[in-house]
């Protein structure tokens, strides 16, 4: 029995020290194959930096150094140029940059031997056939009445839309401008101006792929609240009481004022009218591009939107907001008055006019406080601001809506 235990207790030492030994060998096995992964990947990436090198898919400028071959290639290299261009009789390929606009798709200016485009890759979130299709039809609407819209270039297949390996891609004519300055009254009065054509033009542009439901309105207003008082844990912090019945106050008053607009013109507005997406030269746009976020939306919100983006003050009092403050009025008379010497509103719109700059100011900047992972420091003053300035709206719209009327009889 005493010789029986003895073996048994060997054996035992010797599993214990064989588990520790077959625990290495399994480890550096592990080791040695994340390494031939590692090295089977520096040569995928070295190889195709070396062919878009050689091939010419990529302009100097495009690089920011030199690229070693453990990152592989930036975001302005991470585009198949020839295969793209292959679908297209626009010349050989002589160059490729990332283009200054476009924070969603990824976009090139391009070269080749029969000029300058512009090419864009579509976010995968906006690959919907049906509506990029509607988009190009709705450019082709504008461009047929004389509206800067940049033409989108026929595959030659006859097709303004690729799609290639799971890609969709369109090219547009290049358009050579400068961009909106808000130190040149001249751009404000064009921007005003042409936001009237745009919306004259497209009065009669009817679609169902780019119907979407409203952008703006109390009962958003009310359910980006009430996320947000759960998501902070507001409902019983006596901290924020008093701006959380404010705004939900303010909230009210704005749904019951929304009741009396009636019926308002509806049409495919822009969506993205503000200064990266016009094109100037010589006081002139040359250029109202990017139009991934057309929809069918009432013509007033749009205007309301542009009154908040081309009149707010730069730098303004706000600090915690994406709203830097009350519109200037100088610069909202301004705005309106090129406006509507292109297009008029009717009765409906120039009430609900500071009605939606209010609902905008608040909606959209509780919004992105509600985008924040955790309720940050300055919180209880984000708030207090966005409900300052839905408080302007509703103090100042007799006013707006005087301006609006002055102007219209004046006309």
């Amino acid at each position: 029995v005493s010789r029986s235990r003895q073996q048994t207790a060997g054996a035992l030492r010797q599993g214990e020290t064989a588990a520790p030994i077959g625990l290495w060998r399994r480890i550096a096995i592990i080791k040695v194959m994340y390494f031939a992964v590692r090295i089977v990947y520096l040569l995928v990436g070295w190889a195709h930096y070396t062919r878009l090198q050689a091939g010419c898919q990529v302009a100097p400028g495009a690089y920011n150094g030199p690229i070693p071959p453990w990152y592989g290639v930036t975001r302005g290299m991470k585009i198949d140029l020839n295969g793209v261009l292959a679908y297209y009789d626009l010349g050989d390929p002589l160059g490729a940059q990332p283009a200054e606009r476009g924070y969603v798709n990824a976009t090139w200016d391009i070269d080749t031997t029969s000029g300058r485009y512009f090419l864009k890759r579509y976010h995968p979130s906006l690959r919907n056939t049906a509506t990029i299709r509607t988009q190009h039809t709705l450019i082709e609407h504008l461009r047929r009445s004389d509206f800067p819209a940049p033409a989108v270039l026929h595959t030659i297949t006859d097709d303004t839309l690729l799609i290639s390996n799971g890609e969709y891609y369109e090219v547009q004519e290049y358009v050579e401008g400068d961009f909106y300055s808000h130190e040149q009254p001249a751009h404000l009065q064009e921007a005003a101006r042409v936001l009237g054509r745009y919306h004259s033009i497209t009065a009669g542009f009817q679609t169902i792929a780019l119907r979407r439901k409203e952008l703006y309105g109390p009962v958003f207003l009310r359910r980006n609240l009430g996320k947000l008082v759960t998501a902070w844990g507001l409902e019983y912090n006596p901290s924020f009481t008093t701006v959380i019945r404010q705004l939900a106050s303010q909230t009210d008053d704005l749904e019951t004022r929304f009741t009396t607009h009636g019926s308002l013109p509806h049409l495919v507005i822009h969506g993205d009218y503000y200064a990266d997406n016009l094109l100037f030269r010589d006081n002139c746009i040359v250029g109202v591009v990017d139009y991934d976020k057309a929809g069918w939306q009432p013509r007033v919100a749009e205007l309301a939107e542009a009154l908040v983006y081309f009149a707010s003050p730069r730098p303004g009092p706000t600090k915690h907001i994406v709203y830097s403050g009350p519109l200037e009025w100088k610069t909202v008379e301004r705005f309106l008055l090129h406006y509507t010497s292109v297009i008029k509103l009717n009765e409906n719109e120039i009430r609900a006019l500071p009605d939606y700059v209010g609902c905008i100011w608040m909606q959209v900047s509780l919004r992105r406080l509600l985008e924040q992972h955790r309720r940050p420091a300055y919180a209880a003053e984000a708030l207090r601001e966005a409900s300052t300035l839905g408080e302007w709206a509703a103090v100042n719209a007799e006013r707006m809506i005087d301006m609006v009327e002055r102007m219209i009889r004046d006309s």
